[in-house]
C-alpha cells in the first residue's frame, strides 16, 4: 500500500490485518491487562461521556461528563489525563468545515467510514480551555466507499479495497487521469482527482472474474477467515475470492451492478443516478482504449494502468490477489459490474498539539519557551498521531499505530519520570 505515484512511498509492505481482526486485538490487550501485576489498580468506566475540564488554582484536577445510560453527571479526579479519543473524522459537520483546499468543497454525499465517537468534542473543549488544535484540514480520507448494505449507524460507509484491474471513471463514465486511478500507489491523488469532477463521486468498472480475485473490504464483517482465526477459510478465500461479501453486495447494495454488457450497464447506472450523465459512447471508448492493449502484443503496451498492475505484481502478495493485465470487455468473464463510489471520511492526520512528551501545549506559545498544561496529555489520533500533525498531508498505511503507541508510550514516561515512580 502507498508505494508513491511518481515518488517513493513505503520501502516495505505494511498493510496487514491483525489475526482475529478488532475483536482478536481487543481479546488479547485483555488478556494482557489482566495478567499484569497492577491489574488491580485499574478501573474501566464505559459509557462515560466527557463533557469538560474542571481546573483550581490553574491546576487541571477534574473531568466532569454524563454517565449516558443513567443521565446523571460523574466527576472524576485525577493527577495526570490522557487524551486518547480519536480524531474528528467521525462527525461529517466538522469534516466538512475542515475540508482541505486541494480538494475543492466537500462532497454532497460523503461517507463516515471512521468510528461516530471520533467526533472531535474534545478537541473543542481542549480549544475552550487555551489548548492548541491545529492542521485539522489533513485528513486521510478514502475514495473507494460505498454506504453500508447494514448500516449500524447513520451515513455509515463501508471501505472497499478496490481492484487495481478495474477501470476507473468519473459520474460520466470517462477515464481519469492523465495518470489513471489505480490503488496502492497515493490514495490522496484519487481522493483529489475524484474531488476535481463536477459530481464528486465515481464508477468503478470490472467483471466477475475481476471482483471474485482483487475485490476486498476493510474490517471484520466480511473477512471471517481472519476474524474467526479459521486459516483454510481465510486462504480459500485469497483463491477463490470472498464470495460472502460478493454475494452480500449484489443481493443488497444498490450500488453494486451487474449487465451483460455495456448498454445494459450504463442503463442500470443512470436509473440509479435518476440521471443521463454516464454516456454510452463514454464508457464503451474507455473500456476500448485500454481493451485496445490486448490487441497488440506484450511489447508495445502502452498504458499507465496496465505498467501499474505488472509493477504491483512483482510483490508476491499482491501477485496472488491481481490477475495478470487483460481485457475488461470479455464474454468469459461476464457479467460486467459497475460499482459507485463515494468519498470516505477515515482518519484525521491533524489534532491536538502537544510537545516531545506528548503535553498539550497552550495556545499561541512562543517557540523558544512553550507553555504546556503540566498533567494533561494527548496520544494517537488525537494528537495527529503526534505533535497535532507529524505525517503532513498524506501518510503511510501501516504507520498510524506505531504512531499510537509511541505518543502514549511518551505520555507514560514522561508521567512516571515526573512522579518518581516505578517504571513499568
Amino acid at each position: 500500500m502507498e508505494r508513491g505515484l511518481f515518488t517513493p512511498g513505503n520501502s516495505v509492505p505494511r498493510f496487514h490485518m491483525v489475526w482475529g481482526t478488532g475483536d482478536g486485538l481487543i481479546k488479547a490487550l485483555l488478556a494482557h491487562l489482566k495478567s499484569h501485576p497492577n491489574y488491580e489498580n485499574l478501573t474501566l468506566y464505559f459509557g462515560h461521556k466527557v463533557a469538560g475540564f474542571e481546573f483550581e488554582n490553574s491546576q487541571l484536577v477534574a473531568l466532569n461528563g454524563i454517565e449516558e445510560s443513567s443521565g446523571k453527571p460523574f466527576v472524576c479526579r485525577a493527577e495526570n489525563f490522557i487524551i486518547a479519543t480519536g480524531g474528528i473524522n467521525g462527525d461529517m459537520q466538522k469534516v466538512r468545515q475542515n475540508w482541505h483546499s486541494d480538494w475543492s468543497n466537500p462532497p454532497e454525499v460523503l461517507l463516515n467510514g471512521s468510528h461516530h465517537f471520533s467526533d472531535g468534542l474534545i478537541h473543542d473543549e481542549v480549544t475552550q480551555i487555551g489548548g492548541g488544535v491545529t492542521n485539522l484540514d489533513l485528513m486521510w480520507n478514502y475514495a473507494a466507499g460505498i454506504p453500508h448494505p447494514y448500516p449500524k449507524r447513520e451515513n455509515h460507509g463501508l471501505s472497499l479495497v478496490p481492484p487495481k484491474s478495474a477501470l476507473w471513471v468519473n459520474y460520466k463514465g470517462e477515464r481519469m487521469g492523465p495518470v489513471p486511478l489505480v490503488t496502492s500507489f497515493d490514495t490522496r491523488y484519487l481522493v483529489t482527482k475524484i474531488c476535481e469532477q463536477e459530481k464528486q463521486y465515481s464508477w468503478q468498472i470490472l467483471n466477475k472474474k475481476i471482483a471474485y480475485k482483487e475485490l476486498g473490504v476493510s474490517g471484520s464483517e466480511f473477512n471471517e477467515g481472519i476474524k474467526n482465526k479459521k486459516l483454510f477459510s481465510f486462504l480459500y478465500s485469497v483463491i477463490k475470492g470472498n464470495k460472502h461479501l460478493i454475494q452480500a453486495l449484489e443481493k443488497d447494495s444498490p450500488n453494486y451492478i451487474t449487465a451483460q454488457s455495456v448498454g445494459e450497464l450504463v442503463e442500470k447506472m443512470n436509473r440509479l443516478t435518476g440521471t443521463k450523465d454516464v454516456d454510452e459512447a463514454a464508457l464503451q471508448k474507455s473500456i476500448d482504449e485500454y481493451d485496445g492493449n490486448f490487441e497488440r502484443g506484450k511489447n508495445i503496451w502502452n498504458d499507465e494502468q496496465i505498467r501499474r498492475i505488472m509493477h504491483a505484481r512483482e510483490y508476491k502478495g499482491d501477485r496472488k490477489r491481481t490477475l495478470k493485465p487483460q481485457k475488461l470487455n470479455q464474454k468469459k468473464a461476464y457479467p460486467l459490474i459497475a460499482i459507485r463510489e463515494f468519498i470516505l471520511s477515515r482518519k484525521s492526520l491533524g489534532g491536538i498539539q502537544t510537545n516531545l512528551d506528548s503535553q498539550v501545549l497552550k495556545s499561541a506559545t512562543s517557540a523558544k519557551a512553550p507553555q504546556v498544561f503540566e498533567n494533561l496529555y494527548a496520544v494517537g489520533e488525537a494528537a495527529g498521531f503526534g505533535g497535532g500533525g507529524s505525517h503532513g498531508k498524506r501518510a503511510l498505511e501501516g504507520t498510524f499505530l506505531t504512531s499510537c503507541i509511541f505518543t502514549a508510550l511518551k505520555a507514560a514516561k514522561h508521567i512516571t519520570e515526573k512522579n518518581n515512580i516505578e517504571k513499568i
